[in-house]
């Protein structure tokens, strides 16, 4: 399923057992579930989603950790990637989360976006760091569509 946002397509669904959820169009195997289709677009619609219909995504023990603390990072809120190490149980792992957040395939779902470097300042998304990047544009608009604006 597509979902148009001012900053790009985002595709949502599954492939496989695995569901997806990022930025950019991809073919799927199968669409998600009515509920989490309408919550997604609830949320897009600026919407206070709390939590998604989803399961965190199965990966390596101390991303999965990072994953379901990110999962607990309230709408509108944000948190560090020092802060989540320490949630994720490894409190000098900081550069390990940012990694975490990297792999996440779940964009939104496992909300990402609402971690931000200890300056308070935008530091990465999907990968790229450059302030001007359609990723962190991307992040950007996440944040203040959850009225949660942060410099770049």
């Amino acid at each position: 399923m597509l979902f148009k946002t001012p900053v790009g397509t985002l595709t949502l669904g599954y492939i496989g057992k695995n569901i997806i959820c990022e930025f950019g169009e991809r073919k799927v195997d199968s669409e998600p579930s009515k509920k989490l289709a309408q919550q997604m677009k609830s949320y897009l619609e600026g919407k206070s989603i709390q939590c998604f219909d989803v399961e965190t995504p199965v990966g390596p023990p101390f991303t999965s950790r990072c994953w379901e603390a990110c999962k607990k990072i309230k709408y509108g809120e944000t948190t560090t990637y020092h802060l989540l190490a320490k949630k994720a149980g490894s409190p000098k792992a900081a550069r390990a989360a940012g990694q975490a957040m990297r792999a996440n395939p779940t964009v939104i779902l496992t909300p990402c976006h609402r971690v931000i470097a200890t300056s308070g300042k935008l530091h990465g998304f999907a990968g790229s760091t450059h302030p001007d990047s359609p990723e962190l544009k991307q992040k950007q608009f996440l944040l203040s569509l959850e009225a949660s604006t942060i410099d770049v």
